[in-house]
């Protein structure tokens, strides 16, 4: 029942912890982003965030016990992926994901109810009102958009916030991999949030306490070494401030020396040696810092030089996640770091050059697909909450058009509408280039299940009869007869023409005229026998 769960209650929920455990460190220290010099302060709840477990203590009411009214679940628990892996790309025979709404209406709607919510702070309705707008896909963007949007409100709207996140994941409406993704982003454009919200790295950090349940808490040693950096230069002198210096130093120590190995593997050096300097680091929680490491020192302005560094790193990092030394989490991380490099003007990619280290860029995703090392559901994902800002976003682009074979089912948002418009404007663009082989290529990446072969057919033919060139519409339909569809397949698409026509003349007067000629030159050109003709009258087969 309603009254039973416990989210029923805003008032009994626990205050948004303000606190965060740092990784690496050695001393019990959690930060406190709320204290009146305007500075972040560290106390003494301590939380491992390398094993997951609390070190922290109950304390009475003299020590500023917060009572905790939600148990978050172990940190072990947690999926920290931006993807789950163990989901395959759709296949040609899987229906596409149908949203209710288009993302730019589901991101209109959002927008609203957030701000309803905000107002009334109605958890039950706001989850039902989630759910009543069929979309689950984009429930990632939803995550972040509220994170984003409380981040400029006061603490009781954030608190309202993470009460909501936490209910959704109950209710199973919000996965772990979607808030990791919403989390991500966030992160990624951590340094134009600083301009809007100048406390944006602590309440960041803040989101990965272990009161908040929410996330992973070791994602607090995977975060840029630039966001810690910040959240030291805004620490008093003291224990806590030496700490995170110390995970700061421990990062800057692991880089230092992964660039070591990298270049040595660069110049022939063994894999095996990289697998062998992991183990002696000992720093797991790092290891996303390889993959960004690796592709950074693969570009060079040299075409040659680029592709075969890019071979070595490839090789590389399928040789490392072969053997474990990288997971899921590291791999996925890392590509997204790459991604976000794109975004800032000050960022690793940023030079002269720039346009061909986006290509670069794109021919390493390309790859890492293809080595499959990450997969399609991860661009997907990826272009649509549009990480790496515009840049990312044609490079994303640009590599699903290049993986095809494990792309085409999965491009933008994964919808039903999606695929209707990839359809549409392959017609379109076949009626303006009249290229019927560079079609038959689209239509190869498609992956069309036979239903699907049929409706494209009858799309192209209905296409052709509107522009007034049903010539043309049988020439491709021709061309492409025993490469891209079968006789039967043609067939069908004259009898859902026969079936739909009738539709069609509300818009299209011509139509029953248009059809039986039609009819008649795919019988003279051998796409249709003598007995397929049947007139009815009003109808012709």
């Amino acid at each position: 029942s309603e009254a039973s769960h416990p989210f029923a209650d805003p008032g009994s929920a626990q205050r948004l912890p303000t606190r965060l455990a740092m990784a690496e460190v050695c001393s019990p220290v959690c930060i406190d982003h709320h204290c009146p010099t305007g500075r972040p302060m560290l106390d003494d709840d301590f939380v491992d965030v390398e094993s997951g477990s609390s070190g922290s203590q109950e304390r009475g009411a003299e020590g500023g016990q917060l009572h905790r009214q939600i148990s978050p679940r172990p940190a072990s628990l947690h999926d920290s992926r931006l993807v789950a892996c163990a989901v395959p790309s759709p296949a040609c025979g899987d229906a596409p994901e149908a949203p209710k709404l288009e993302f730019a209406e589901f991101r209109r709607h959002a927008c609203q109810l957030a701000e309803e919510y905000f107002l009334a702070r109605d958890c039950r309705d706001m989850v039902a009102s989630i759910s009543l707008l069929g979309c689950p896909t984009f429930h990632d963007e939803l995550a972040s958009l509220l994170l984003r949007a409380s981040m400029d409100r006061g603490d009781d709207t954030r608190e309202a916030v993470v009460l909501l996140l936490n209910a959704l994941v109950t209710d199973g409406l919000l996965t772990d991999p979607q808030m990791a993704r919403g989390f991500e982003k966030l992160v990624l454009g951590w340094e134009d949030l600083q301009l809007d919200v100048p406390d944006a790295p602590g309440q960041l950090a803040a989101l990965l306490s272990a009161r908040v349940g929410l996330l992973d808490r070791g994602l607090f040693a995977r975060l840029p070494e630039g966001l810690v950096q910040k959240l030291v230069v805004g620490l008093e002198p003291g224990p806590p401030r030496e700490a995170l210096e110390k995970h700061l130093a421990a990062l800057r120590e692991f880089k230092a020396g992964m660039d070591e190995r990298l270049a040595e593997v660069l110049a022939g050096g063994a894999a095996e040696d990289v697998v062998e300097w992991l183990s002696r680091a000992d720093k797991a929680s790092f290891h996303h810092e390889v993959v960004l490491g690796a592709c950074l020192v693969s570009l060079d302005d040299e075409d040659a030089q680029f592709q075969e560094r890019r071979r070595v790193v490839l090789c590389l990092l399928a040789h490392l996640s072969s053997n474990y030394s990288l997971t899921d989490v590291d791999i996925q991380m890392g590509f997204s770091r790459l991604l976000g490099s794109l975004q800032h003007s000050g960022g690793a990619l940023t030079s002269e050059l720039q346009k061909n280290n986006r290509d670069q860029v794109t021919s390493l995703f390309r790859g890492a697909v293809e080595h499959e090392l990450l997969p399609a559901e991860f661009l997907k994902s990826v272009r649509r909450m549009r990480f790496g800002g515009s840049e990312g976003v044609e490079v994303i682009r640009n590599v699903e058009r290049q993986t095809p074979m494990h792309s085409r089912r999965v491009w933008g948002s994964g919808d039903a509408r999606h695929f209707r418009q990839e359809v549409r404007e392959s017609i379109v663009e076949y009626f303006d280039a009249h290229n019927s082989q560079e079609l038959g290529r689209i239509v190869e990446e498609l992956h069309l299940s036979d239903q699907e072969q049929t409706m494209f057919i009858r799309k192209l033919l209905v296409t052709g009869m509107e522009r007034g060139e049903a010539e043309a519409a049988l020439d491709a339909a021709e061309a492409l007869l025993g490469r891209c569809w079968t006789l039967s397949e043609v067939r069908g698409a004259f009898v859902e023409l026969r079936d739909v026509q009738e539709d069609l003349v509300l818009d299209f007067p011509r139509c029953r005229e248009c059809a039986t000629e039609l009819v008649f030159a795919a019988v003279g050109r051998g796409l249709l026998e003598q007995q397929d003709l049947i007139c009815d009258g009003a109808n012709i087969v």
